[in-house]
């Protein structure tokens, strides 16, 4: 190996060496990252309305999967709300 190879091996190691520190001691840095890459890519090529859009409903899914995962019950919820709201014509149980 000659003295510049050696060199550049040294700075690949430092550099994945910070690299990998980085992304071990900030992960929520990572994940913010990551999502607004993602979001920029998503606006630069399906458009902003497209992009909110599929953001929102992921929110929803996200909103309705944690119902889900807890102890209540999210159909006699939605039943119940359908009741309230709806007049007595349209109720059909």
């Amino acid at each position: 190996m000659t003295g510049g190879d050696n060199m550049l091996e040294n700075l690949k190691n430092l550099l994945n060496e910070i690299i990998t520190g980085i992304f071990e001691t900030h992960r929520t840095r990572k994940f913010g990252f990551i999502a607004g890459l993602i979001t920029g890519v998503a606006i630069l090529t399906i458009g902003f309305l497209n992009t909110f859009f599929i953001f929102l409903c992921g929110v929803v899914g996200l909103f309705v999967g944690s119902r889900f995962d807890s102890k209540d019950d999210l159909v006699e919820k939605i039943i119940r709300k359908l009741d309230e709201m709806l007049p007595e014509k349209i109720q059909r149980w």
